[in-house]
């Protein structure tokens, strides 16, 4: 089966060939000075005297081929690494885009320069710095630094929900391309990274994406993100639920375990969570509303937060006919305080 043909498709004049191998496509596209050697999700590009080898998904190929030709420039003279942000903005609902792509400089970090968030935030790419030296030994120990630097911009994300609250959030990234300007004699073999996935018709557009987006890096100190990853890691899992009922309901339990832990109490206790949540609302723009508890056995005098109120509504319906609704802004909601509740559990550094 022949390929289309890579020419056509971006208005050039190019050499094209096709040679078979088992489940795979080999070709070279020949642009003006620059050639491109496409094999199994591996872009060799070739300018004057200089070599540049990209690694990304075969999905990518065609996407980094035309960013290249189209001008660029960073592409083929930046190191960078690139990443795919999965579950945001997808689906039929609620989403949420930047006014333009926002790009954030990164000071006193040993890798990185800058980060670049496409708008609509399905993309991230780190742009190193150049003066940095790229040994075959250390390309790993970077990629994973810059996907657990990633990762806490996620929690970021799901933390500071409050602007996008009814837009379903299931952040999942994964790499989709690696470059460096040294990079001959670098075998890297791109490998996915699952952290985190997603859903939804009504868009929203936030022109301030450039302090959204600090927000996301600076709500999480880095140490504190890999000290308690596992516990965040909880937290994303739990979040890639499609039943929000019963995504609601463990998340609250999730969160009864890290107040417990928080209060270093014995036993769970539905008081210690509510007085939590009036504590720490505030921390993620969320207005606390406070009224009688409606939990079977509560005392006059007892009252519930909405998180909890909600909670109870679910695990204590009145009418079974008339079942309670819980929406992504009930989900997102708790999902922030849950990361402030991560955030002040204390974690033995042995």
């Amino acid at each position: 089966m022949v390929p289309p043909n890579k020419g056509e498709q971006y208005g050039l004049q190019e050499e094209l060939w096709q040679k078979s191998f088992p489940q795979r496509l080999f070709y070279v596209v020949r642009w003006r000075d620059i050639k491109f050697l496409t094999y199994s999700g591996i872009i060799i590009c070739e300018k004057r005297s200089c070599s540049r080898q990209f690694l990304c998904g075969h999905d990518d190929v065609d996407l980094l081929i035309k960013r290249i030709i189209r001008g660029d420039s960073d592409m083929l003279n930046d190191n960078y690494v690139a990443f795919k942000i999965l579950g945001i903005n997808k689906g039929s609902g609620s989403s949420f885009t930047f006014g333009q792509d926002v790009v954030c400089r990164i000071e006193n970090d040993d890798y990185i320069e800058k980060i670049i968030i496409t708008a609509d935030i399905s993309n991230a790419r780190f742009s190193l710095h150049d003066s940095l030296k790229i040994e075959k030994e250390s390309v790993h120990q970077i990629v994973d630094y810059l996907q657990t630097f990633l990762a806490r911009m996620m929690i970021g994300l799901v933390k500071n929900s409050s602007r996008y609250s009814s837009v379903g959030l299931k952040p999942v990234i994964c790499l989709s391309a690696v470059s460096f300007s040294d990079s001959a004699d670098i075998n890297l073999h791109l490998k996915e990274y699952v952290s985190m996935r997603e859903s939804l018709s009504v868009q929203m557009k936030l022109d301030d994406g450039d302090n959204i987006v600090q927000r996301w890096i600076d709500s999480t100190e880095l140490s504190d993100y890999v000290r308690k990853k596992d516990r965040y890691d909880i937290l994303l899992l739990l979040l890639q639920g499609d039943n929000l009922t019963q995504k609601y309901m463990a998340m609250y339990a999730y969160l009864s375990s890290l107040v417990k832990e928080i209060y270093s109490k014995l036993h769970e206790a539905q008081k210690q969570v509510v007085q939590y949540i009036s504590d720490n609302c505030s921390r993620v723009g969320i207005e606390l509303f406070l009224a009688p508890s409606n939990r079977p056995g509560a005392k006059p005098h007892d009252e519930e937060d909405q998180f909890t109120r909600l909670r109870n509504k679910v695990a204590h319906p009145v009418a079974l006919h008339d079942p309670v609704r819980v929406n992504e802004a009930d989900v997102n909601g708790l999902a922030s305080i849950i990361c402030c509740a991560i955030e002040d559990v204390n974690v033995d550094e042995n």
